[in-house]
């Protein structure tokens, strides 16, 4: 429905003869309805009975009122009446349109008076993007790849859309194209997206590409996927290959060998592998990360490990790393099994050293540890139980602990996350034992606009978890309307772990707070920020083996923020200062600041901040240290490109840091990398460092050459199978037996988002699939018919189809009307058709700019559907939902007539001006239609 809202401020009143009458309230909501509620009050002023006639209309299509007939009134003396009026905004009711209700009450004697309600249309965004067809086929060099997009603006504004199109690389060099189109309020706009099929894209089995539609402001409208497949009449199954050239790092099924030599005279050899084979429904895979320094003779094995896993259980084997309560990284194993759909049990040991490939260096210690999980866990909709131990030698501490989380509820308003735990830690060398626990609460929620999110953590000095003595309150409250965002936060964290007697340190104890409202607005593509605050941090810092002290700072802030987005750049600035107070600095009230500059354009991205003296107490007890009485500052220049060459065959990826703070006159740090691809799936790269900082008599660089080799997805079923469709023509309807049938060569068909065409004898052939559903879709045309159908493939398995004679519907649209009917808008174009035969089965066109449309369905029974979507209030379609028989080799006739309703005829004349016009005729009048 559109929005639309009263203008109280216009609200009128008229008084005449012995009654006044007026608007006096409006329903608060009527803006997110897209339904007027309003309340007209007459009131008898006389002491006399008062009898009359109440009337109601309005002034414009936009708006059409619920009561259609006059109403009698008799008012006592002294007496009101409060009477409902209703109307619906039309759903062509264009943005900033002002139609307008008027109220009159006429009394028996004659005396009439009106008054007016102004109603202003405000802005509804409703744009939809619909892929016409989904799966692209070539097959020659110079066919086109076409992409026709609709895009439906059923808003009532007029809007820019933008098109972003992500290619694969061997595509577009940027691999993104954007385009802006305009679409007109209720109107369609039919876009083709084209690509010329070259030598590169039809060496591709298949390929995706990606649509996405913005908004102006930079809100995404939709995203879909394209698939462009090669045409075959023969294939095997296989999955699509495709290189990550974006990136250098953690492929899946690659090799990489690399040369390094440094400044400080040391080389390397580096070996980097990853890969992965699925066999039946089991996978095996495994990743090795060694490095041999030859100046040192020593082989680095880290990073690696070979695993198997299938839908029941899993191993894991070689470099370990189980992030929780207490962080586990070292070398051993690990396992699971599913104990059911819902439930997990995962066990795990290591020995706390890094290395695979050298066993002489010293272990760290032991650690083990088994877990339960339930329904995914308690950040899903279940449950998980974690029991740890963990010997440290370099501490000389025993950690025992156990964990329990859980998913208290999870309802549409609130979510409710909790759990706590329990350790006990030994000293091993004076024998002492403590004990420790933790619980942790995490709520969500939302009403409405309001959202609320509360994570809350607290743990005892002696909890053998990372997080110990932590007390941590973390509260937002945001209300979210349109385009604003207010916000409300609280932010506590309290550090005060506890040591044992014979550690000879001192355990930083601090805590932090922040007190914080904020807002912002998004106006089209800039965002618009402002937050003030207060922030209060207090230090316990022990400084040259003294006694420890208390520090503190107090600060009062505001940030400041701008954001700007569009397709092919960003960028992002901030500010934020105030004045503080620390009694660790003797200067009161001074002014800090800090802002930062982030900026993206195509291959060129740049970072650089700057800072004007102290903004926390490590700041200021680090400046005490070094006994510098300099104002503190830190400035950073930081950019990076990335740049294509030769179709995106070279790419050159830059970047620099320039530095300069209070302890750190200069840094400097560049650092570049080449790549350059031989073929899809083989290149070779270099990389080059070079660091400056002032502090180091020294600087350090280092040079890298190497290559990298990916290889295709490893799958290995002994269940595969070959699926074969022969296509024919259905002459008599007796299925394919029938020896009048005749095999359908050069038909396209679409199996699973794979484009085939048929040979001489209608036959296609998809081999060596994987168990499981696959869809066969014939590609229709004019004449022929056939509908897509479901294959289940658990076996070698033949379908046949067969395309049927197709029957033509033609129709148009036309508007009726007399000499008393509304005066309106008579859309004829985009007007939706649509016809569903007896199975159910929807086909869908849209009218012409006359009117007119065309259908090509199958032999059959249909009921036939003009919607009403974009068709005035003012209008009915007369014999909607009709039946139509559908016959080959024949073109069956319709016609929509659209009625515009009239007005009624009134022998009294009113004030009211326009829409709707008065007449002075009697209801002997005789209509007078017209087609339009």
């Amino acid at each position: 429905m559109l929005a639309a809202f009263l203008l109280s401020g216009f609200i009128s009143m008229a008084q005449k003869g012995n009654f006044t009458i007026e608007f006096t309230q409006q329903n608060s909501d009527a803006k997110n309805t897209g339904i007027i509620d309003a309340f007209v009050k007459i009131k008898n002023t006389s002491g006399n009975s008062v009898t009359g006639e109440f009337d109601v209309h309005s002034n414009h299509e936009d708006l059409y009122l619920v009561q259609r007939k006059p109403k009698p009134i008799t008012l006592q003396g002294r007496d009101s009446v409060f009477i409902p009026v209703k109307a619906i905004i039309s759903n062509t009711a264009k943005a900033g349109s002002e139609p307008s209700i008027e109220a009159v009450f006429t009394t028996t004697e004659g005396t009439s008076e009106n008054v007016t309600l102004p109603i202003t249309i405000k802005e509804r965004k409703l744009v939809k993007m619909f892929l016409l067809e989904t799966n692209l086929i070539y097959e020659n060099i110079g066919d086109s790849l076409t992409i026709p997009i609709r895009i439906s603006n059923d808003g009532n504004t007029d809007q820019k859309i933008n098109i972003v199109t992500r290619y694969p690389n061997f595509i577009a060099k940027d691999m993104m194209e954007s385009e802006t189109v305009k679409v007109r309020a209720f109107t369609d706009t039919l876009i083709n997206l084209k690509k010329i099929v070259n030598k590169t894209i039809l060496s591709q089995e298949d390929f995706s590409i990606t649509i996405t539609t913005l908004y102006q402001s930079g809100d995404i409208i939709g995203i879909s996927n394209v698939t462009a497949s090669s045409i075959k009449q023969d294939r095997r199954y296989s999955t699509q290959f495709s290189p990550e050239y974006a990136q250098s790092f953690n492929r899946s099924n690659q090799v990489s060998a690399s040369y390094l030599q440094n400044s400080s005279g040391g080389t390397a050899y580096y070996l980097y592998a990853n890969a992965e084979a699925e066999i039946n429904n089991s996978t095996i895979y495994t990743n090795i990360d060694a490095n041999l320094w030859t100046n040192t003779n020593q082989l680095f094995l880290r990073n690696t490990w070979l695993g198997y896993k299938n839908k029941t259980m899993g191993v894991l084997a070689g470099n370990i790393s189980k992030f929780s309560d207490i962080n586990l990284v070292g070398r051993g194993a690990q396992a699971y099994y599913n104990t059911s759909e819902n439930s997990k049990i995962e066990v795990g040991s290591i020995d706390k050293s890094y290395n695979l490939a050298d066993f002489s260096i010293p272990s760290g210690g032991t650690s083990a540890w088994a877990s339960y999980y339930h329904k995914g866990g308690w950040l899903d909709k279940g449950f998980e139980s974690s029991l740890i131990y963990d010997n440290d030698k370099f501490s000389g501490f025993t950690n025992y602990l156990i964990t329990s989380r859980f998913n208290v509820f999870q309802k549409k308003h609130l979510s409710l996350r909790a759990g706590g735990g329990l350790s006990s830690v030994n000293n091993e060398v004076t024998g002492e034992n403590k004990t420790g626990g933790t619980v942790d609460m995490v709520a969500t929620g939302r009403y409405k606009d309001f959202f609320y999110n509360s994570t809350n953590y607290l743990s005892s000095g002696y909890y053998a978890g990372v997080r110990k003595g932590v007390f941590s309150l973390n509260e937002r409250l945001n209300w979210v309307k349109e385009n604003y965002n207010f916000w409300a936060l609280y932010n506590y964290i309290s550090v005060d772990p506890k040591s044992f007697s014979d550690q000879l340190f001192y355990p930083s104890q601090f805590s932090t707070s922040r007190y914080n409202i904020g807002a912002s607005r998004r106006i089209n593509k800039l965002t618009v920020s402002l937050s003030p605050y207060l922030y209060k941090e207090k230090r316990r810092e022990s400084l040259f083996g003294n006694t420890p002290q208390d520090y503190t700072l107090d600060a009062t802030r505001a940030n400041v923020g701008l954001i700007f987005n569009n397709v092919s750049s960003s960028l992002s600035l901030t500010f934020e200062g105030g004045i503080f107070n620390s009694n660790a600095d003797p200067i009161s009230n001074q002014f800090h600041f800090k802002t930062n500059l982030i900026y993206n354009w195509k291959f060129l991205n740049i970072l650089t901040t700057y800072q004007h003296n102290y903004f926390n107490l490590g700041e200021i007890i680090a400046n005490q240290q070094l006994n510098n009485d300099k104002t503190f500052y830190n400035v950073m220049f930081n950019p990076s490109a990335v740049l294509k060459f030769f179709d995106s065959k070279l790419v050159l990826y830059t970047g620099a840091t320039l530095a300069s703070n209070l302890f750190t006159d200069r840094i400097t740090q560049l650092n570049g990398r080449a790549d350059y691809r031989l073929s899809p799936d083989f290149s070779i790269f270099a990389n080059g460092y070079y660091s400056d900082i002032s502090n180091n008599p020294y600087a350090i660089n280092s040079f890298q050459v190497g290559l990298t080799k990916q290889f295709r997805p490893i799958r290995i079923d002994s269940s595969k199978s070959d699926l074969e469709v022969y296509v024919y023509y259905e002459t008599n309807g007796k299925g394919p037996e029938d020896t009048h049938n005749t095999p359908v060569a050069n038909q396209l068909v679409i199996i699973s988002g794979k484009a085939f065409r048929t040979n001489d004898q209608g036959i296609i052939k998809y081999r060596h699939l994987p168990p499981g559903d696959y869809e066969v879709r014939p590609v229709n045309s004019n004449e022929w018919h056939a509908y897509s159908r479901t294959v289940n493939v658990i076996q070698d398995t033949k379908v046949a189809i067969g395309l049927t004679k197709t029957s033509t519907i033609k129709g148009s649209v036309t508007y009726i009307e007399t000499e008393r009917s509304f005066e309106i808008t008579k859309k004829k174009s985009g007007l939706s058709i649509i016809a569903i035969d007896d199975s159910g089965n929807v086909f869908q066109t849209r009218t012409d700019d006359t009117g007119n449309f065309i259908l090509y369905v199958p032999k059959g029974g249909y009921t036939l559907t003009l919607e009403k979507a974009g068709v005035s209030e003012y209008v009915e379609v007369e014999n909607n939902n009709r039946t139509v028989d559908a016959v080959p080799d024949t073109t069956t006739q319709v016609k929509f007539n659209l009625n515009i309703k009239e007005k009624r005829i009134e022998t009294r004349k009113f004030t009211s001006r326009g829409f709707p016009s008065q007449s002075t005729g009697d209801d002997s009048d005789k209509k007078k239609k017209k087609k339009k």
